[in-house]
């Protein structure tokens, strides 16, 4: 009679089959997809009802904002958006004098300008030899002599060619620019509608503003710029503003 043999308890060990490697790898791809879902899903989330990052490719808002830079736009500052869209289902606030706001542009939808709300709904708006008139009132100004601020906007501008100044509106203070070989762009009273905004750049004759196309209606805005997260600067070594990074943005 023969006799059985039993297979060692360790044989799978010392002879592994040539497949068993494919449910381990199912389930660590399974996991590494599962968890990339989920990130996409809440980083998605949190870009379109938190905070998203925003890159600033132009000079509209120099000096408060540099070409080259990054920042992250409060999208719970006046409205609660629907998740996964730009829709907002209530709103929060409203937008106060001198908060830099980001908004899908009027004329084209597809891009989103970023600018300072300077005419809330009611407003009368007046330019007059490049000075802002708030109601009758022109906005208090000063002129800086801080050329350094203006230093890293080499090459596309001329530093000694920019007269630097420090506008209040509301309880805001802030750096505007104008060109010193810019004449000036005047512009009548005009009347802020209602749910509607006036907004201008701080970089005053190089900026598309309210002045050119009109008011921002209040369903186009997206959010409030909230601070500068990381700073370059492509023309002048080391590129990178270290002292820009994690600036609060007023």
């Amino acid at each position: 009679m023969g006799i059985e043999s039993k297979p060692p308890e360790n044989a799978d060990l010392e002879n592994p089959r040539s497949d068993d490697w494919k449910p381990k790898f199912k389930r660590f791809f399974h996991e590494w997809i599962v968890t990339i879902a989920v990130a996409i899903v809440v980083a998605f989330f949190f870009r379109t009802t938190v905070a998203s990052p925003r890159h600033i490719p132009t000079g509209s808002m120099i000096p408060t904002i540099k070409i080259g830079e990054f920042i992250f736009v409060s999208m719970f500052a006046y409205d609660w958006h629907i998740p996964f869209t730009r829709k907002a289902f209530a709103h929060r606030e409203d937008p106060q004098h001198g908060d830099i706001v980001v908004f899908e542009y009027p004329l084209d939808p597809s891009k989103d300008y970023i600018k300072r709300v300077i005419g809330v709904p009611g407003d009368t708006v007046e330019v007059r030899n490049k000075k802002v008139i708030l109601n009758g009132e022109e906005l208090p100004t000063e002129v800086m002599a801080d050329r350094a601020i203006l230093e890293d906007l080499k090459p596309k501008y001329n530093p000694s060619h920019i007269t630097l100044l420090k506008e209040r509106i509301g309880s805001v203070s802030h750096y505007i620019t104008y060109l010193d070989d810019h004449g000036p762009t005047d512009m009548p009273p005009k009347i802020v509608p209602p749910d509607s905004f006036f907004v201008m750049g701080d970089n005053r004759d190089d900026s598309q503003d309210s002045r050119y196309w009109g008011y921002v209606p209040r369903e186009k805005l997206l959010g409030k710029a909230g601070f500068i997260w990381f700073s370059f600067d492509q023309s002048h070594p080391p590129f990178l503003r270290f002292n820009r990074f994690f600036t609060m943005l007023h």
